[in-house]
């Protein structure tokens, strides 16, 4: 294997919440290796214990008993959680931990992030419009939480669901009131009762957005 093909592989684990040790080595000897990797390899001749081998740690993942969506939007204090469907299918330290992908983000706007902490995720990073925000822009996050493995067949499958509903909102000039229900005492009267209009509404679409997932992960 050349290095861009070791390279590529490395990046594709990563993504998964796989950890690459490009520096850390498996060292194979005749009667077994340092780690528990069963002789019959060695004997077999699959590894070769005259080669050094790149590492590649990849994490026990943990798959949801129940299905389950996280919507979470940058605030000013940082990474905050609006709201998960249904209601008690999350510990709120997994709804904590699933927050924090936010700052994963980066330029990636679709992701898997895998664990044996918390569910494994596909998330959706995405923007919209927005008056009150610094830049004029709320940054949020759809976290899907699927009974099952995410596969890229499933990651093809809901895509589009999240794009839809990222989409709606950004459609929609004043959704991003909707944000705001904790901070509703800096604002007057009148914006209190839209933003109540809005963060219910808001909690509406995140209830069909995960019917549209059950639906699709029914077949």
């Amino acid at each position: 294997m050349d290095d861009i093909a070791r390279k590529k592989i490395i990046t594709d684990v990563v993504e998964y919440g796989g950890i690459g040790l490009r520096r850390q080595v498996l060292r194979v000897h005749k009667n077994g290796a340092k780690f528990p990797i069963s002789k019959t390899y060695i004997d077999d001749e699959v590894l070769n214990p005259n080669i050094t081998y790149t590492i590649i740690l990849i994490p026990e993942i943990k798959i949801a008993t129940e299905t389950s969506i996280l919507l979470s939007f940058f605030s000013r204090k940082g990474p905050s959680i609006f709201y998960s469907y249904p209601d008690q299918a999350l510990k709120e330290n997994e709804k904590i931990n699933l927050m924090q992908h936010m700052d994963q983000t980066y330029n990636n706007e679709f992701f898997i992030n895998q664990s044996s902490i918390i569910p494994t995720s596909l998330n959706y990073y995405f923007e919209i419009p927005s008056e009150w925000a610094q830049g004029k822009k709320e940054m949020l996050l759809i976290g899907i939480m699927p009974n099952e493995h995410i596969t890229q067949g499933l990651k093809e499958l809901l895509q589009p669901i999240c794009v839809n509903f990222a989409n709606q909102l950004k459609s929609d000039d004043n959704s991003f009131k909707g944000l705001y229900i904790n901070q509703m005492n800096r604002f007057p009267e009148n914006e209190q009762s839209e933003i109540e209009i809005y963060h219910n509404a808001l909690k509406e679409r995140m209830k069909n957005l995960y019917l549209q997932i059950i639906q699709t992960l029914q077949p």
